[in-house]
């Protein structure tokens, strides 16, 4: 984006009014750093000045909106949405991963004890809680 001419302006007032300070923090205007500013502190004229300059920008951007709804609704609508839909599209992939209330009402679900099976070629499996005592692969799963 280009500088206009009244940005021009006020960034260089800004400058010559900070030419020689030491520290140069300028308060926003209004505020209580700012009122506590001495009367002729060149920081009080540079925080009107930003003031005055961030003004004209909204009134600026707010003229151009208003415009651009007269004669492109969907122009409009597209551009005063994009933060919210980037929002959006931003948290739909944490939303996907989510488990939803049905995914853990399922997980909590009562779901009948795996039935162990012993695999022919492997060894016994120990059968828990049963000390010494292991599960063998049947007979008829060892001759397939």
């Amino acid at each position: 984006m280009t500088a206009d001419a009244p940005q021009l302006w006020a960034e260089h007032q800004v400058a010559t009014l900070a030419e020689g300070a030491r520290e140069w923090t300028v308060p926003p205007y209004g505020s209580l750093a700012w009122s506590q500013l001495p009367p002729n502190d060149p920081r009080r004229y540079a925080a009107v000045i930003e003031a005055a300059e961030q003004w004209r920008r909204q009134v600026a951007e707010g003229k151009r909106l208003d415009q651009l709804a007269d004669h492109d609704p969907a122009a409009w609508y597209a551009e005063v949405t994009a933060g919210a839909n980037d929002e959006a599209r931003r948290l739909a992939g944490r939303l996907a991963r989510v488990r939803t209330l049905a995914d853990l009402d399922a997980a909590r679900a009562h779901r009948p004890p795996h039935q162990l099976r012993a695999t022919p070629g492997w060894p016994p499996v120990a059968n828990a809680g049963k000390p010494g005592r292991y599960l063998y692969p049947a007979p008829c799963a060892m001759a397939a």
